[in-house]
């Protein structure tokens, strides 16, 4: 659309340093997560994004809450749950059950984490 990514070094919205030393440890991965328009629905174009990003996660919202945090001088980092591979649709495999399980783990390390502030 035009819109400029935000006062950042390269293509990426920066984690702050603080919020990752304070997760880093409940992380089961940490990764760059790629911003996409439309996820991509087929291997190809997921590919795509891997090789252009090496993103281990698509995601359409992220980077728009860290545009904001930055230009608000306000702490970003983006926590996600995955609860599906991408690629070709008729192959991608859902794990909705261990999604929940997921984020409510990650919702007890948030508020846990806030109490400590």
């Amino acid at each position: 659309m035009g819109f400029p990514l935000g006062p950042f070094d390269d293509t990426g919205v920066p984690a702050s340093a603080l919020l990752l030393d304070r997760f880093r440890s409940h992380t089961m991965h940490l990764a760059p997560v790629a911003t996409v328009s439309t996820c991509s629905g087929t291997n190809a174009l997921a590919l795509s994004v891997y090789r252009r990003t090496n993103a281990a996660a698509e995601a359409m919202e992220g980077a728009a809450v860290g545009q904001v945090c930055a230009r608000l001088g306000v702490a970003f980092i983006e926590l996600r749950v995955v609860s599906n591979t991408t690629g070709d649709r008729d192959k991608q495999v859902w794990d909705i059950q261990g999604a929940f399980s997921g984020i409510s783990r990650l919702a007890s390390v948030i508020a846990r984490s806030c109490q400590s502030v």
